[in-house]
């Protein structure tokens, strides 16, 4: 899909969000979006892109997830988040991002991830 019309698409998605009444959606949708935008900054717009090989670096992952960077290369390092060795760090694919956005709108009780194997 060509990077333009993917944005296009991610705009359209957060506006029908917000005009829903629930406010975990509304928050889920922008997580989302937040995440596909950090993965999609800086691309040309006329290229095509697979949306399920999107990365992010362990910095961009912190950031949209609301973490400190080595919190997350020690999600990585337990097994609760997949990603790749990239040089000297990690490189995590956004739909590997998915549960741990999703687990903050769990019922309390429910939120507790497991190792990804």
């Amino acid at each position: 899909m060509r990077v333009d019309l993917l944005r296009e698409r991610l705009t359209a998605a957060l506006e029908t969000a917000m005009r829903n009444r629930e406010a975990d959606a509304i928050a889920l949708t922008a997580d989302r979006t937040k995440a596909m935008a950090v993965a999609l900054a800086g691309m040309p717009d006329d290229i095509e892109v697979e949306i399920d090989a999107l990365e992010l670096s362990t910095r961009a992952a912190a950031t949209v997830l609301g973490f400190h960077p080595e919190h997350v290369r020690r999600l990585i390092r337990t097994g609760r988040l997949r990603a790749r060795r990239l040089g000297g760090d990690y490189r995590v694919k956004v739909d590997d991002i998915w549960p741990l956005l999703e687990a903050r709108y769990r019922e309390p009780g429910r939120r507790r991830l497991r190792a990804r194997r």
